[in-house]
Parts: C-alpha cells; structure tokens; sequence
C-alpha cells in the first residue's frame, strides 16, 4: 500500500483534462491534505508545475505503472474546502475549463507560486562511473558543470531540444550524478510600482535615437519620471522600446512604495433622518421573509433610477449582520466601487472588505484574508468578488445584475449569476438580483416565477425622472450642423453651466476620433494585427488599436496608395472635451475613459471631485452611466444614442436600452428638476423612445416578443465554438471539421436533442491581435446531456493534427462577436 494523491494539474488541457495519481514520498507523509497545493511532474517532460489535491489516500497503485512522486508541498494548511471542492466541478463541467482553471478562479494571485527547477552536479565523478554514462548523458553533465552559475542551467531546457534534456537531467539525478532542487517564491503582491526615468549624467543632445525613443525622452524631460505603462500610452510605444533605452544606459528603472491595503475612505455617517418610503418597507419586508426562511432563493428588485434600491440592500444587509451571516455585494464596474465603499463603510465601518482587479496582489491577499477568517462581514466588489471565501454566507445581491461585464470573457467563461446561484443553494442563502434595466432573461424567469419579483415604481422622496428631449441628428445636418454635439444640447448645456448646474455627457468611445481615411484613396487606416480600424488619440498624437495595443503615427503613409493625407472621422471622449471647451470657455471638464483611470486610485479620486464641485461637466465612457449618485447633477446628455442598435449582436437592443436608461437615469436625483438629451439618427426607433420614456415594460414585451420569434435566449441557450489561429487556413479547417464531427454526433443520437446547428462563420472580428477567427453557433438546451455530447466531439477533434495548431474556446450565452 502506498499513500497515493489525485492531483487537478495546472496545464492539463480541457480535453485531457482529469485527476491525476502521484506517490506521496515519505518525507511528506503528514504534511499533504485534501485541498492543499503541490508541485509535480507532468508530461512526457516532467515539467514541474502546480497542482491541486483532490483525493488522499492509501492504496495500491495500477499495476504495472510506475507512479511519478509529488516533488513539493506549497501549502501548510488547506487553501481549498469543500464548498471549492463542488463549484470546482460545477465550473469544469458548465464552462468547459480544466479543474485548474476554475481552482484559480477561487484563490487570490498573491497566493500563487512560482517555481523553478536547478540541477547541480552533486560532486566528481571517476573516470569508471563517467564512462558508464551514454553519450548524451556525458554532453550535459560537461555543459552544466561548465557554468559559472546553477541559474545558467535554464538554456539547456528551452527550445527543441529542452524536453530531451530535462528527461536526461531527470535519469542522472535518479543516478545521485545530479541533485535536483525546486525553487519555490510565493507571490505576496507588487508593494512597489514600476517607474521609470533618465539616468543621471546622461548627455541627450548627444544622443542618436530612433524617433519612437526621443518620444519616451521627451515625456521624460517632460514630467521628470512616469509609471511605465503610463509612460508607453503617452509616447505611444510600446515596453520593448523602453527596455532598449535601459540597456543603452539611458534610461533606468525603479520602483516607488505603494501600500498594500485598500486606500481608506472618508466614512460617510449615515443620514439619521432617513425612513423607506412606503414601497421600499414592503420591498423590505417581502425580501426580509425570504430571507429568513433559511432556504434558497433567487429574487429581481426592479426600480426605476433613483428609487432607493441601496436603501433596500442596506436593510436586508443589517438583518443578514444580525444573524452573524455575511454579505456579498456585487457591482458591475470597478468605476462604481468608490461611492458604494464610501457608502456601506460608513454604515458598516471596518466590517466592509473590498475586493477588485485594480488593488495590488497584497491588498486582494489582505481582504481574502479577512474575508475567510470573518473579521470582514460584507464583500463589495465586481464580477470575480463571486468568489470570496465567506464561510457562513447569508446573502449575495448583485447590482445592475443585467450588465454584460458579470460575464468573464477569459476562460473559465462563467456568469457570476449562476456562480451565486451555485453559492446560495450550497448557503441556503438568499440571491437578489437588482436593476432599473434587468436582463430580458431575468426579467422573463420573473415574470413566469422562476424569481420572486419586487418592484419600486417611483423615484425616493421629492425627486421626480427628468424630461428627456430626443435630437434627431439628422435635422441638425440638414441646418448645416455637423458637428457631434446638436446646437439644442449645446445650449442646454450653457444654461447648465451658467446656473452652476452640473451636467454628464456620454459618448461611449475613447480617443480623439474613431477613425482616419486617407482623402486620395478612401481607404480607412486599419490595424495591421486586427481587423478594425484605428482610433486617433490627439493627446499622444497617434492612431491606436483598442484590442492588440498597437500604435502609428497620424502621418504615416496609407498602406493602399502611400499618401499621408489623412481626414479624421467620428468622435470620442478627447473631441468632445475639445468642443464643449472652445462652446463653454470658463467651465471646468473632468473625462473619464481608460485612458484617464488608469492609475490605481484614479475612480476614487475624479469622482470625489466631482461631487465636491470641482468640475462642472464629466465626459466619458459607460463608466459614467451607472449606480452613480451626484446630487447638483440636472442634465445629462447622451451622444450617439443609436451607436449599439445595430451592431450583429442579439443583445444589440437591450444593451441600447440600458445605457441610456442608466445615463439618463444620472440626472435629478434630489429635489432639482433633471433633463436629458438624447442624440440619435433614428429617433422614432421604438428602442430609443422606449428608453427617453423610461419604460421598461414597453421594451420588454416587443423584444420579448422578437427573441421568441427568432429562439433566442431566454427560450434557448446560445453555444458559440470559435477557433482561431495565426494560419487562416488552418483555422477554417478546424471549425470545418468540428461542425462536422458535431453534426454527426448529433445526427447519431438515438433520442434526438433539440438543436439547431448554423454553419462556420466568420467572427465578427475577423482577425485579432494577428490571429484569424471563425466559429460555430448552436441554438441548444445547456443540459448535462447535451454538454456530454459536445465533450465526445472535442475528444475526438483533438486527435486531429489540425486541431491542435488552434485555439479552440467554448462559450454559452456569451457576446456573439
């Protein structure tokens, strides 16, 4: 008998993707459990890579099967329990990801490991024991023990021939000729951020630099020293052109201390004379009763903006603290994180933990700490806060619950919905989905009972819903105004400002213009890696890809006819701020897009600003369109309303809706009167007259009525099999073959599934990042049987040699794009 462990391993691949067995060495013995982390060989290479125990136990191993040996132990205590266990397997079996996959899903990147094998030649050799050594064997050892340094090791186990000599470094260390030793760092979070600046006694006017590098120098002379990803997006190059200027003795890198917690807020004490109005207490108390019956349940709070649904969740919150249960609250965007924190602490205090992609590695590490030992009773965070390790949950709510960033468009490709449903049912905890714009399908479940349903009609005390004037663009063209903002927008916003007002703008592109066309030829100026066109940046002066990163100057020459005339089109956050400020020359303008919230604490800081007063008017990106809460906001202004209507999405209508539902919904909150614009060329689209109406019920029964028609969610579920690689070729053929293979298994099925197979098709995005796309779309039913059957098509495409060279994702429900 031998103590045996079945181990999920990091770079299993989807299609061999299982558990495992590894024989546990004496020397630790005692130290391994259930839901600790390993390093173990893997591979015909025995490359050393992580792994998760599953299983422990004694046994007898397979007979005639040599069991590899666990080579270290990561962990002193479990990191993994057995609710991580079950959704681990829930995950690998919904979402189409190794266990692996969904394991790192649930641990925080500051718990990761790196590891790095050495071999060191363990003494002399005899000229007899030498000779015994085959040829190979001899030509590494000499290699290796002429390095001056064990780390030089590492170039004999790259390229072609490094799993050749890792398997021969493996048999001499099995011989005791070579000691091998793994080298474990843990990665406890970047305390420090990367700067970079010009090294001291160096002569510029000397120089001889290309003219990429005199654009780093020259926003170095500039500014003194910048973070290095700041510094590339503003001389638009990219990292490799920095690190040449290091090696040239131009330019160093260095690291400024940053903290590792979450910065504090100012706690907001709670308004003492606040009372729920009469429909929020029966919202509350119908929630609370749900609550308290201990059981699993899923519930869609819809209210109008501005209807105190935060008030409600305080509420129910207070209830779950008193039962010593805790909370997750989960919000779509990290730009709505800073005012629900300043929020909740101030009703919560230090009881509050947050957690989101812009904290370091140690901040995320510190608040999963908390969380898992309970000194932090609520989580607030975005879509991967799902995970958090509360041990006695109570209750999960999920804001704006019908945003499409709760979806993970990276693998493992889960909805954080059906993560919290998996969580409740596990807790006996209560779901609280809330929107003024839910999804048409949780809409649809609560409207037929699958979901309890609440509703809040109208807005909190005096504040009433703006009125809402829709532009039509068109007209302006025709009294000869062509630019993106009406002359009727303009003017309002003047009036704004001249009250002291403040107003919103929303124009859901970043950059300067969308796009540039060269005037001789026509031709659009286009990504090289992709197949979208560039959008300007006028701040760094260069035409930039949103996807791949990629960057060119404004006059470089078109790539049909070489001109370097170029007419720029379209408009984005950096035009718009140019026109409101040449229309309104004293008003103070805060914009909000990627390219200005970058910095870790940027959300926080703008948005505090702008609630004190300090600017009058924020342009942006959908970032400004939700759960935001500024009282001496009365005007809001919505610029190409009509710019998602129609796109090749089937969500293209509801997204429309919501967005400018939700931005519309930013504008007279309290006790001033509120308006809105909406800028369109289709103003009588029952869409945009749905949304300036505010009407919900209206859009809902004519989309409704349209996804049924055509079987679309909710009356199916979408799987969509893209393939991608760098040959086209190559790729086409895979999905060829895949839809064949699938359409033959399902053809095969004795009981026949309900199944509607398209063909391969272009992606809508033909080729990204210098990779060409094609997928595969199926209208199913998303059941175990059906996942079955397409895990025995992927069985058996992954013999095909053609298949490999791919990238192959599997995705329900997801954007069709």
């Amino acid at each position: 008998m031998e103590l045996i462990a079945d181990v999920a391993v990091e770079s299993a691949l989807f299609h061999f993707d299982q558990l495992y067995s590894y024989r546990i060495p004496e020397e630790f013995a005692g130290r391994v459990a259930r839901g600790m982390r390993v390093m173990v060989p893997y591979g015909r290479a025995n490359r050393p890579v992580q792994g998760m125990v599953f299983h422990l136990e004694e046994r007898e191993p397979p007979k005639g099967v040599r069991l590899k040996s666990v080579e270290a132990v990561l962990d002193n205590e479990p990191v993994l329990d057995e609710e991580g266990f079950a959704l681990a397997e829930y995950m690998a079996d919904t979402t189409f990801c190794s266990y692996y996959d969904a394991i790192r899903c649930m641990l925080p990147v500051g718990l990761s490991v790196s590891a790095k094998v050495e071999y060191l030649p363990s003494g002399k050799l005899s000229d007899v024991e030498r000779a015994a050594l085959s040829q190979e064997e001899q030509t590494l050892l000499a290699g290796m023990q002429s390095l001056s340094s064990p780390r030089e090791s590492e170039v004999f186990f790259w390229g072609k021939n490094g799993s050749a000599n890792r398997k021969i470094a493996d048999t001499l260390a099995e011989k005791g000729i070579l000691r091998k030793e793994n080298l474990l760092s843990r990665k406890v979070g970047d305390k420090n951020q990367k700067m970079v600046r010009i090294c001291e006694d160096v002569n510029l006017e000397s120089l001889s630099c290309t003219p990429k590098q005199q654009d780093v120098l020259t926003v170095l002379q500039t500014v003194g020293a910048a973070a290095d990803k700041e510094l590339c997006y503003h001389a638009g190059v990219t990292d490799a052109v920095i690190k040449t200027l290091e090696k040239k003795g131009i330019v160093e890198y260095f690291y400024r201390e940053v903290y590792r917690r979450p910065k504090e807020v100012e706690r907001q004490t709670p308004p003492e004379d606040f009372v729920l109005s009469k429909g929020q207490r029966e919202v509350f108390e119908g929630l609370l009763s749900l609550y308290q019956e201990n059981a699993p349940y899923a519930a869609l709070l819809f209210g109008v903006t501005g209807s105190g649904k935060t008030q409600v969740f305080i509420e129910l919150i207070r209830a779950a603290l008193k039962d010593g249960k805790q909370v997750i609250m989960l919000v779509p965007e990290i730009s709505l994180t800073p005012q629900m924190l300043e929020k909740f602490r101030g009703y919560f205090g230090d009881d509050v933990a947050v957690m989101h992609s812009s904290l370091s590695l140690g901040e995320r590490l510190d608040e999963y700490k908390r969380v898992k030992l309970g000194d932090a009773k609520i989580v607030i965070g975005t879509r991967s806060s799902v995970f958090a390790p509360a041990k006695n949950l109570g209750l999960i709510i999920m804001d704006e619950e019908g945003e499409h960033s709760y979806k993970s468009d990276m693998t493992p490709r889960y909805h954080a919905r059906d993560i919290a449903k998996f969580r409740c049912v596990r807790h006996n905890a209560l779901l609280l989905m809330a929107s003024a714009t839910p999804s048409l399908e949780s809409y649809y479940y609560a409207k037929t009972g699958r979901y309890r349903l609440f509703t809040l009609n109208e807005r909190y005390g005096a504040a009433t819903l703006p009125d809402v004037r829709i532009v039509d663009m068109r007209v302006e063209e025709q009294n000869y105004n062509f630019s993106p903002l009406s002359d009727e927008f303009s003017e309002a916003l003047l009036e704004n400002f001249n009250k002291r007002e403040q107003s919103i703008v929303l124009i859901n592109r970043r950059g300067y213009s969308t796009f540039g066309v060269c005037i001789d030829c026509g031709e659009a100026v286009k990504c090289p890696n992709c197949s979208i066109t560039l959008t300007y940046h006028k701040v760094n002066g260069y035409f930039m890809c949103h996807y791949c990163g990629y960057s060119q100057r404004l006059q470089v020459p078109c790539a049909s006819c070489g001109s370097k005339h170029v007419k720029l089109m379209g408009a984005g956050t950096q035009k718009i701020e140019d026109l409101i400020k040449s229309r309104i020359p004293g008003a103070k303008i805060l914009r909000m897009d990627t390219d200005t919230t970058y910095s870790r604490y940027a959300y926080e800081e703008k948005f505090s600003q702008f609630e004190r007063g300090e600017q009058d008017i924020m342009i942006g990106t959908q970032m400004v369109a939700k759960g935001l809460n500024f009282p001496n906001v009365t005007l809001v202004g919505v610029l190409n309303g009509d710019q998602y209507l129609y796109s090749n999405d089937y969500r293209c209508g509801e997204k429309t809706f919501s967005l400018i539902t939700q931005v519309v919904g930013r504008s007279g909150r309290y006790e001033k009167k509120g308006r809105a614009y909406i800028q369109t060329v289709s103003p009588d689209n029952s869409v945009i007259v749905s949304a300036a109406k505010q009407d919900y019920e209206a859009f809902y029964r004519e989309e409704i009525a349209i996804r049924k028609t055509a079987l679309q969610p909710p009356f199916c579920d979408l799987m969509a099999v893209c393939f991608s690689g760098l040959d086209e070729e190559s790729a086409k053929k895979s999905a060829d073959d895949f839809y064949a293979l699938l359409r033959q298994e399902i053809l095969a099925q004795k009981e026949k599934l309900p199944v509607v197979l398209l063909g391969v098709t272009q992606a809508g995005i033909y080729r990204l990042n210098g990779k060409f796309r094609y997928r595969i779309i199926l209208k199913c039913k998303n059941n175990r049987k059906f996942r079955d059957l397409v895990r025995r098509v992927v069985s058996k495409a992954s013999h095909n040699r053609i298949f490999g060279k791919n990238t192959v994702t599997i995705d329900f429900n997801g954007e069709i794009n």
